[in-house]
């Protein structure tokens, strides 16, 4: 059972972003603007295709619902006690023999592994912790195995890189991790869209990391004369995913914490 509502889970939060559903209100739009009764309410679907793709890829526009997301969580800051362990949770990756490992991690990947990185010599004496699984296609390598190549490959010694293989999504990462290190010093690495997300989670388990958001998305603007671009899109289905994730907390009963009401 766990198994395919996992399976749902993932197939509705692809299904409801923003280019999803811009496709879906297009198709239905053309439908009604076949028939002559219709056609008038197929015009205001296409009109409100329209206002969604705008808002989603138009920059200033989404840098203030994107920001007001992010910046609930401050950036990690050093403290006098060094810390234990930096977690640094799971994006994807896909191997591909014929390139570099640097193009085999996603970008957000990579950006979680710099800031742990960068965390951890803060900290002498501590550890990384790397998360995550093969994928639904079975990958040859599992994500945390490939992100602790890329370490290596930077200069880390194996000791202190620990991997652990299994969890499916953030929910899991924080029920294994509180599993094997409840009583430490824990410093948590994700993106800053996804991070209130996080630690409401981690929270749930018993867990208080030390928040590090990092690969923030909203950037301050200049000006409103800016194209829609993709990358916005981008920046926006990634925002709109953490508010689904939020919501598939409440509806199975899940306590939000950090997220505040708006």
């Amino acid at each position: 059972m766990d198994h395919y509502l996992f399976l749902l889970k993932k197939f509705l939060g692809n299904l409801l972003m923003p280019v999803p559903i811009t496709l879906l209100l297009l198709i239905w739009a053309l439908l009604l603007l076949l028939r002559r009764k219709t056609r008038w309410f197929g015009i205001v679907v296409v009109l409100l295709a329209t206002a969604l793709l705008f808002v989603a890829s138009y920059a200033p526009l989404s840098n203030q619902y994107i920001s007001k997301f992010e910046n609930q969580i401050p950036s990690y800051q050093q403290r006098q006690t060094p810390v234990d362990y930096i977690a640094v949770l799971g994006s994807w990756h896909q191997s591909v023999y014929n390139q570099p490992i640097t193009s085999e991690l996603s970008p957000t990947a990579i950006v979680r592994l710099v800031e742990g990185i960068r965390i951890y010599r803060l900290n002498p004496g501590s550890k990384l912790i790397f998360t995550g699984f093969k994928g639904l296609n079975k990958d040859s390598v599992s994500y945390p195995e490939k992100l602790r190549e890329l370490a290596l490959a930077l200069g880390l010694p194996t000791e202190d890189i620990l991997v652990f293989n299994g969890p499916r999504d953030t929910m899991e990462e924080a029920e294994l991790i509180a599993a094997n290190f409840s009583s430490t010093a824990l410093v948590l690495v994700t993106t800053a869209v996804h991070m209130p997300r996080a630690l409401d989670l981690f929270h749930r388990v018993g867990l208080d990391p030390i928040p590090a958001p990092t690969e923030y998305l909203s950037k301050p603007f200049k000006s409103w004369w800016v194209f829609p671009t993709g990358k916005t899109l981008e920046h926006s289905e990634y925002w709109a995913h953490e508010r689904l994730g939020l919501l598939w907390m409440n509806l199975t009963g899940q306590v939000k914490e950090y997220l505040d009401e708006d």
